[in-house]
């Protein structure tokens, strides 16, 4: 049986996908203002999805991400800082507050359903 995270992450279009890789990248470098619940949440998608044809990142994305959970530096934060910028300037906030509402709202009825 899936967890209400998978059912979600199952459902995630590219464009969400590229989202949820975005919002990794603002929690490894801090830059996102969540508390720790929301922080678990959306790590806990991150690395939910599936293998995808991401539009904005190449696979490097993903080992810059575990590199930063693991052992933090002021090298690695740099790159995640650029990736993160790069991202924002074509996802914009506003996009990024409509992804986070909606995976919010998919996961309580997806927690409803279980």
């Amino acid at each position: 049986m899936m967890t209400p995270i998978a059912k979600v992450a199952v459902g995630l279009d590219v464009f969400a996908c590229d989202c949820s890789v975005t919002v990794a990248l603002k929690i490894v470098d801090d830059s996102c203002k969540m508390d720790d619940e929301q922080r678990f949440i959306f790590m806990s998608l991150y690395d939910a999805i599936s293998p995808y044809e991401s539009a904005l990142f190449d696979d490097f994305i993903h080992t810059l991400i575990a590199r930063m959970r693991e052992n933090p530096t002021a090298m690695l934060y740099a790159q995640v800082k650029q990736e993160r910028e790069r991202a924002m300037g074509i996802i914009t906030q506003e996009k990024m507050k409509i992804f986070k509402a909606s995976v919010r709202g998919s996961l309580l009825i997806a927690q409803h359903t279980a």
